[in-house]
């Protein structure tokens, strides 16, 4: 949960844009595995440049990360899998007729949806929990995970759909990190639900996502 006093600094923060980057206290209250004993400082330009640019976050279609900005979250288990993995997995997945029959069939359904079919395994599902928030699917609270069809035969997720939650452009207005937590400011001009703080946490070279939570 963010802390009262992050609260009053991040909307000074959002108020005055010649103050971006210049924000410090960025400290969640959960224990995440920063060192407590740091001080957060904010981001430096080239530090910023990256997580605006494509290294990380936003490239060619489809960067499974920018989904994780899809739903709100303050531990990585209660984060949102249907919008999570709305546009797949991010990797391959082979999708028979055959089981596009068997999803019509479970479903009761007339006929198939005049739309795409996505498909997502259930090992997939798990390869993108595990390197990008260290859990699997069994420890996550299964948020939003009915709104699939599951075969188990297959053991496999799908779902029908002519739209997409797809974000193609992923930007922070700031950032501040501690230790080896950074937290990441933006306008969610794509939700269009206002301020919000991703937090990730630097790991083994990379950066698991820990929580994205609302500027109250």
């Amino acid at each position: 949960m963010i802390t009262k006093k992050l609260k009053v600094l991040l909307l000074a923060f959002f108020a005055v844009p010649i103050l971006i980057g210049a924000v410090a206290g960025c400290a969640p209250s959960r224990d995440i595995g920063q060192n407590n004993s740091s001080k957060a400082t904010p981001l430096t330009a080239e530090e910023l440049k990256y997580f605006n640019g494509d290294e990380f976050f936003n490239g060619e279609y489809m960067n499974i990360r920018n989904q994780f900005l899809s739903s709100l979250y303050d531990v990585p288990g209660k984060i949102n899998l249907f919008h999570l993995f709305y546009c797949g997995s991010g990797f391959e997945e082979t999708l028979t007729e055959a089981e596009k029959t068997a999803v019509v069939a479970y479903n009761g359904w007339d006929m198939e949806p005049d739309c795409a079919c996505t498909k997502i395994s259930r090992a997939n599902m798990d390869a993108v929990l595990t390197k990008y928030m260290g859990l699997t699917l069994a420890d996550t609270e299964e948020t939003g995970l009915d709104n699939f069809t599951y075969l188990e035969e297959y053991d496999a997720y799908y779902f029908y759909s002519g739209d997409t939650n797809y974000r193609m452009d992923v930007s922070f207005l700031g950032g501040e990190r501690e230790g080896n937590i950074f937290c990441l400011f933006y306008d969610d001009r794509f939700m269009h639900d206002g301020k919000k703080v991703l937090t990730l946490k630097e790991q083994d070279g990379t950066y698991i996502f820990v929580s994205n939570e609302k500027i109250e």
